[in-house]
This record gives C-alpha cells, structure tokens and sequence, in this order.
C-alpha cells in the first residue's frame, strides 16, 4: 500500500492486535482500540495491565491492523517500534476522548460532553496512554496483486 491508502486504511474504525513482550521473552497479544496519527498509534490501558507492564521493561512492540477474510480480501498494515508511556492525566484523557469519539460516538450519538467526559477524566488516573510511533511499517493488499 502506499503512504497514503496506509492512513486511509488505519483511518477506517477497526481493532489492532498490539504485542508487547514478557519477561521470558514470550509474545503477549491484546485486542485494542487505537486513534491512528500521522507517525503513531495512540492507546491507552489500565497502569497495572500486563501489556503496560512489558513495555515498562522493554518496550519494544508491533501492532496489526488486518480485514478481508478471503484471500485475495486480505488486507493489513504491521507497525513496530518503541512504545512510550504517557503518564501525564491531562494527556490520557486526551486519548480517552479520542477513542471515545472513534469507537463509541458514531454508535450511539452520545457527545463527549453530554456522557463520558467524567468518566474518561477518571480513569484517566488509572491509566496510561500508549503511544507505538511508525518506526517500521509493514502492508499488504493481496487484492492488488
């Protein structure tokens, strides 16, 4: 895929699988939402969760987004890189709503102000935002071949 059918592809609402690494070296695999960015996936996860935990002693992660369930329907984008941590409540939240407005507004009409401003601020004291810059991106489009 180009540079550019790569952000209309992440740009669509779909779930990634974002690996992160155990201490003994083993693959640990996790369902996410994300907000895709110009160079980075944004996420967020509970401070005590095992994916924040690998990433607190090696944070070395890849991430797939992936459609299509015939082969020539196969679609994907991998990135890896560096996964850093963003402590700071004011940013989490930041990414909370941003999640919100992804996912969950265009289901329900609920606006961010009017449902869950609150609880995002909250959580937001409990959580950690991950952010896995585009160091390396891998893409495939089997339906182009």
């Amino acid at each position: 895929m180009t540079p550019g059918e790569i952000a209309g592809f992440l740009a669509e609402t779909r779930n990634c699988v974002l690996t992160t690494l155990e201490a003994d070296g083993w693959p640990h695999s996790s369902a996410m939402w994300f907000v895709p960015g110009e160079s980075s996936l944004r996420m967020w996860s509970y401070g005590k969760s095992q994916k924040v935990l690998n990433v607190r002693r090696d944070p070395r992660a890849s991430a797939v987004v992936e459609t299509g369930t015939a082969y020539e329907e196969l679609r994907g984008v991998m990135v890896r890189g560096r996964i850093e941590l963003v402590e700071d409540t004011d940013e989490i939240a930041l990414i909370g709503r941003a999640l919100f407005e992804r996912y969950v507004a265009p289901r329900t009409g609920i606006s961010y102000e009017d449902g869950p401003r609150f609880e995002i601020e909250r959580q937001s004291y409990k959580r950690v935002g991950l952010i896995l810059p585009f160091d390396r991106v891998t893409s495939w489009d089997l339906g182009q071949q």
